[in-house]
């Protein structure tokens, strides 16, 4: 039996084109009711339960507080030419060591236009991480290349790296893992069109994109040893 979605995604998905299409404080003021009183209590439930089904494979997930991985819909302006005041999606991250871009994770998104995701890695790893990720990669790590062929991981890859230009020195410029081993982040998502979140079950999709990512992230995470203190998550 499916579990209903604590996320009434129609209303959400309302509310957020017409945040998009009408982004102003008094537009955000005048319609805040819906948002305080739905949609962001929702969407707290939504992270909770999402939460709740990633701790059967990652114990961890059962001490994390689903409000400490839920990102403001306010936007930071103050460093930025675009000067709307805030997002027009909702979105958190969720990890066991925190929502630092240094530590493995998922990352999800609800927003209208066919711009919701999830996400599945790690955004700006440190550096010893990244260094030993890399070694791992170029040794031929089995674990790996096993979870990389694995047919559930198939509809999430390609891995977005960002890579370097040019091969990291004392590595193999030849080496047919090249990419992966200039590699800046790791990081593989799927995207939803707002049919599939708004006809399917939209819990259900996100339960099992992160059920399927998860063995990625894991891998990566036995590499990370704490959280830094900064290199935040980058939530425009």
């Amino acid at each position: 039996m499916k579990k209903a979605s604590p996320l009434d995604v129609r209303t959400a998905m309302r509310f957020l084109r017409g945040l998009r299409d009408h982004n102003s404080r008094d537009w955000f003021t005048a319609n805040r009711a819906v948002y305080d009183e739905t949609v962001k209590p929702q969407w707290e439930d939504f992270v909770a339960v999402l939460l709740i089904a990633a701790s059967t494979y990652e114990p961890r997930f059962a001490y994390v507080d689903p409000r400490a991985c839920i990102f403001r819909i306010y936007r930071d302006i103050r460093f930025s030419n675009d000067k709307t005041p805030y997002k027009s999606h909702l979105s958190a991250f969720l990890s066991p060591r925190g929502w630092r871009g240094s530590t493995p994770g998922f990352y999800v998104s609800l927003e209208p236009g066919g711009e919701s995701v999830i996400s599945a890695g790690v955004y700006i790893p440190e550096k010893p991480a990244l260094t030993a990720i890399r070694r791992r990669i170029a040794e031929g790590d089995r674990d790996f290349e096993r979870i990389l062929r694995g047919k559930r991981l198939q509809r999430y890859l390609p891995v977005s790296t960002d890579s370097l230009k040019r091969m990291p020195l004392g590595f193999d410029r030849e080496h047919p893992r090249s990419e992966l081993i200039r590699a800046r982040r790791y990081m593989v998502r799927r995207p939803f069109t707002d049919t599939e979140l708004t006809r399917g079950n939209a819990f259900t999709l996100f339960r099992d994109a992160m059920r399927d990512t998860a063995p990625f992230v894991a891998w990566l995470d036995q590499f990370v040893t704490r959280a830094a203190p900064g290199d935040e998550w980058e939530d425009d």
